[in-house]
């Protein structure tokens, strides 16, 4: 059946779900420092200037592909804050502007954010999602977003927003955690779609195991980049450097 690869896609989604990390537990309990979300912030307002920049070459590829071309100017448009998500009562938001926001009431500065050097890991995720997004198949591409985008409705809403509410006093609807509120819903239509386009663009078995293959890629480097702030941020780990060549 066309929709087996949408469950399969789904199931490696949620199989390395990032709502499960202990990172997002701790932070659910009360537990993780506001400033180590504003770090995990931070890497990712880092490997958004690799992701978005990749979005770029894979419109140029897609050209000819009305559906796929449509769906990346529109989730580009809501990205840089010229289009609304469709749904009543949205108004444009750049969500740089949105990211920074937060950085900043979790106590980073916008150099900070824009100084921000990624972890190994992070270096991974951002390179491997370039890699894909430039090189695969159009399908496996899409196959790979949907895993990425799909998470952020469930982690925001089952556990970032009530966790900031609890237990960091950031009330539904406070400006400061509008990135949150933006893409717990923003992300359901985009990976839905997303998803739809796997079916048409994912046609062969060849393509199918492919796009699995790189999707749970996908799924466990942002896993890793996480467990990376998690070991820094939460359990207090130091990163282990080379001794300095005299």
């Amino acid at each position: 059946m066309a929709t087996r690869i949408i469950d399969d896609i789904v199931s490696i989604r949620e199989r390395w779900h990032t709502k499960k990390h202990p990172f997002f537990q701790a932070l659910a309990e009360g537990k993780l420092p506001l400033r180590a979300m504003g770090v995990y912030k931070a890497m990712h307002w880092q490997f958004l200037q690799r992701a978005l920049a990749s979005f770029g070459t894979f419109y140029t590829r897609t050209f000819q592909y009305d559906d796929v071309r449509k769906a990346i100017v529109e989730n580009l448009s809501e990205e840089e804050g010229l289009k609304a998500i469709p749904r009543e009562g949205h108004t444009p938001h750049d969500h740089g502007e949105l990211i920074f926001r937060f950085c900043k009431a979790a106590g980073l500065s916008e150099h900070e954010v824009r100084t921000m050097k990624m972890t190994p890991a992070w270096w991974a995720r951002s390179l491997h999602y370039y890699h894909t997004t430039v090189e695969e198949p159009i399908g496996v591409v899409l196959a790979m977003q949907a895993t990425q985008e799909g998470q952020q409705p469930a982690l925001n809403t089952e556990v970032v927003l009530p966790a900031l509410a609890r237990h960091y006093h950031y009330a539904p609807g406070s400006p400061e955690i509008e990135f949150f509120t933006e893409h717990a819903e923003a992300d359901i239509e985009h990976s839905r779609r997303q998803g739809e386009l796997c079916v048409k663009y994912l046609d062969t078995t060849a393509l199918k195991t492919r796009a699995l293959e790189v999707a749970e890629q996908a799924c466990m480097l942002r896993w890793a980049s996480i467990t990376d702030l998690y070991r820094r941020e939460y359990v207090g780990e130091k990163e282990i450097l080379p001794a300095t060549v005299s």
